[in-house]
C-alpha cells in the first residue's frame, strides 16, 4: 500500500473503537500522529501500545496542535456534534464516528460549521464504503432482481452484562438502536429507491442516500433494559413508491446478520452486511437464472478505508458516497423513529 504518511490523524478518544482505527491505518502506512483522552494516563498508555508520537490529556490540547490535518471523533454519542464542530472550527477535518447524532438539528449545525470552516465532515458509515455496495447496486441497476419491493436488516450481538459500558448509558444516547440499529436504517435508506425512475442518491452525486422523500413509521418497538437503554429494537418502515424496510437489533442477543433486498423477480442477500472482510465478500442473487454468487474486496481494512475516504476528497469537503445531504436524512430518521417508539 502507498505510504500517505503526509496527512496526519489525530483521535479524539480511546475506546476500543478508536484502537481499531489506529490498528487499521497503521497496517496500511497512514499516520494516526495524536490521540486525546480527558485522562492523560490513559492517552498515555493508548499512545503507547499503539506507537502513536503524541498523547493529550485535554481534547482542545490536541484541536489546538498545527501538525494534523483530521481529526477521527471517537467519543460517546452525546460527544459528537460538540467535537466536531469544535473540530471544524479548529480547522481540521473532521471523521465523525456513527451516528453524527441522533439529533437533525447537531447534523445541521456541525455541516454549517463544516461549510464556514472549508473543511471536510463525513459521517463513519464504514460498512458502506466497501466494494460490495457498489457492486450491489450495479446488479439492482441491471435489473437482477427488478424493481425492489422490500428490505430486511438484522444486526444483533451480545454484550452481556457491563455495568458502566457507555453504550448502557441513557445520558450518552446508548442503546440498541442507537448503537447497532442505525446501520439497518441506513442501509434501508440508502437501497429504498435504487433502480427507480428519478432517484436521486447521496445527494448532489449518485452516492449512499434516498430521494428527497420521507420514509413512514409503520411500527417502532423497543425493550427497554433495567439501564434505561433499548436492549432490542424491531423497526417498520415504508418508504415513497411502496417500499418497505423490517430493521431488527439487540445488544443482549446473538442472531447471523444479515440484508436482504427483495425485488420483483428475485433477491440480493449480502451475509456481511456491517462487518464484511477487506477481500472475497460475497453477494449473493436468486432470480430465475437460479443462485448466482459475486465476490468482491479492495483488500483494504474497514477504517484503512474511511481514511483514505477523507484524505482522497478532503478538497471537495464531503464523500461521494457519505454526502451531506446522506448525514442530514439519516439524523433525520433515526430522530423521527426515536419519537415513535413504543416501549415495552
Amino acid at each position: 500500500m502507498n505510504d500517505r504518511s503526509g496527512f496526519h490523524w489525530g483521535i479524539l478518544g480511546c475506546g476500543n473503537i478508536a484502537g481499531k482505527f489506529a490498528r487499521d491505518l497503521a497496517a496500511h502506512g497512514i499516520s494516526v500522529a495524536a490521540v486525546a483522552s480527558r485522562d492523560s494516563g490513559r492517552a498515555s498508555a493508548f499512545a503507547e501500545g499503539l506507537g502513536i508520537p503524541r498523547a493529550y490529556g485535554d481534547y482542545a490540547d490536541l484541536l489546538a496542535d498545527p501538525r494534523l490535518d483530521a481529526i477521527y471523533v471517537a467519543l460517546p454519542n452525546h460527544m459528537h456534534a460538540e467535537w466536531s464542530v469544535r473540530a471544524a472550527r479548529s480547522g481540521k477535518h473532521v471523521l465523525c464516528e456513527k451516528p453524527a447524532s441522533l439529533l437533525e438539528s447537531e447534523v445541521a449545525a456541525m455541516l454549517d460549521t463544516a461549510r464556514q470552516a472549508r473543511v471536510f465532515f463525513m459521517e463513519g458509515f464504514m460498512y458502506a464504503l466497501h466494494p460490495q455496495w457498489a457492486l450491489t447496486r450495479t446488479l439492482i441497476e441491471a435489473d437482477a432482481i427488478g424493481a425492489v419491493r422490500s428490505l430486511s436488516a438484522t444486526f444483533c450481538y451480545d454484550m452481556g452484562q457491563k455495568p458502566g459500558n457507555i453504550r448502557l448509558s441513557p445520558e450518552a444516547w446508548g442503546g440498541a438502536f442507537a448503537d447497532v440499529g442505525c446501520y439497518g436504517v441506513h442501509f434501508a435508506r440508502s437501497f429504498a429507491s435504487v433502480g427507480s425512475a428519478g432517484a436521486a442518491l447521496g445527494g448532489e452525486t449518485p452516492g449512499v442516500g434516498m430521494r428527497d422523500g420521507e420514509a413512514r413509521v409503520l411500527r417502532a418497538r423497543s425493550l427497554r433494559g433495567p439501564e434505561g437503554v433499548d436492549e432490542r429494537t424491531e423497526l417498520s418502515l415504508e418508504f415513497p413508491g411502496g417500499v418497505r424496510a423490517e430493521i431488527y437489533c439487540a445488544l443482549r442477543e446473538t442472531r447471523p446478520a444479515l440484508a436482504v433486498i427483495q425485488g420483483e423477480r428475485g433477491r440480493i442477500e449480502i451475509p456481511q452486511p456491517w462487518h464484511p472482510p477487506a477481500s472475497e465478500a460475497e453477494i449473493r442473487v436468486f432470480n430465475s437464472d437460479g443462485k448466482n454468487v459475486y465476490r468482491t474486496g479492495d483488500g483494504l481494512a474497514a477504517f484503512a478505508r474511511e481514511a483514505r475516504e477523507v484524505e482522497e476528497h478532503a478538497a471537495k469537503g464531503q464523500s461521494p458516497t457519505l454526502t451531506w445531504a446522506d448525514a442530514i436524512a439519516q439524523a433525520r430518521l433515526m430522530e423521527t423513529v426515536r419519537g415513535a417508539v413504543e416501549w415495552e
